[in-house]
This record gives C-alpha cells, sequence and structure tokens, in this order.
C-alpha cells in the first residue's frame, strides 16, 4: 500500500512517500512530478494507493502521468483513494471571502497555512510543493485518466 504525497500523515503499513526530507517520518523521499513511481515499483505490485492532497499541486501534464502510473502500478481489483480540493464548492461558495478562496484554490504557497513544523520548513526549501497548480473535478480527473489508460475496463473501477 502506497502513500504518496504523504507529508507529515505517516501510516502504519503504508510505504510512505513524499518529496520533503525534513519530514521525521517518510519512507521513500522522492518528487513523483520528477520520478515516476513505475521506476520504483513493479507494475502489478500494489493493493491500495492512497493520495491525499498531492495530485493538485502537480501541473495537469504531470498529473496525467502519475495518475496512469496509478493505473499501472494497482494489482488487479487494487484501489486508489484520491482526495483533491472540491473546485467547484470553492469557487460557487460565495459565503467565503474571495481571499480565501484563492488561497484554498492556489494553496497556500509561500504564506504560512498552519501545518507542522517539518512542513513550514519543507515551505521554505520546496515552496513549489505548496501551491495548487491545477483544478481537478471528478469527471476531470476520469477522463485524463481514460485518455491515459484507454482500452482498459479497469479505469472506472480504479479511480471513481
Amino acid at each position: 500500500m502506497l502513500n504518496v504525497g504523504c507529508g507529515p500523515d505517516y501510516r502504519r503499513d503504508f510505504i510512505n512517500i513524499d518529496a520533503n526530507d525534513n519530514l521525521t517520518q517518510v519512507d521513500y523521499v522522492m518528487d513523483i512530478s520528477v520520478t515516476r513511481l513505475t521506476s520504483q515499483f513493479a507494475p502489478g505490485s500494489v493493493d491500495y494507493i492512497l493520495a491525499n492532497d498531492v495530485i493538485e499541486h502537480q501541473f495537469h501534464w504531470e498529473a496525467v502521468v502519475i495518475l496512469g502510473d496509478f493505473f499501472t502500478l494497482l494489482k488487479p481489483g487494487g484501489q486508489c483513494n484520491v482526495r483533491v480540493p472540491d473546485c467547484d464548492a470553492i469557487i460557487n461558495n460565495v459565503g467565503i471571502p474571495i481571499e480565501t478562496r484563492l488561497t484554498q484554490l492556489y494553496g497556500g504557497q509561500d504564506s504560512p497555512q498552519g501545518g507542522t513544523k517539518e512542513m513550514e520548513r519543507g515551505r521554505q526549501k520546496w515552496p513549489q510543493l505548496f501551491c495548487h497548480k491545477y483544478g481537478w473535478t471528478r469527471r476531470r480527473m476520469r477522463d485524463a485518466l481514460d485518455a491515459r489508460c484507454a482500452g482498459s475496463d479497469r479505469v472506472h473501477d480504479t479511480i471513481l
């Protein structure tokens, strides 16, 4: 089981992956926008992939490759849980000040947003990891995966 972009959310029984080497607990230090997961793990070898709040930190073209790699790495019947900000809800929530919505959409970038000391140190060293580079909806993610993994009947069972 992989916890991709784990940040301070280290999970027991997972291989925890993050680009921030300031984290006190991480199993693999790697930037998934540079190093392909498929170069580190065998195709069809992973039961479960957790990617909470990491895909939106990649440019669209990088994220499409990463989503395809998730699909490649999963065993038949494997599952992937990808969480990204709900862009539709953020954009349409006029009850939240525009400044707050902009931060939710684009990330804190170089401004403190709370979190652990490791994350704050990481923000200083790798500010590119702390901004959102693309807005996803469920449909966009499914369409990107469909395009990357055309012809497979496993796509909709993998990332829903």
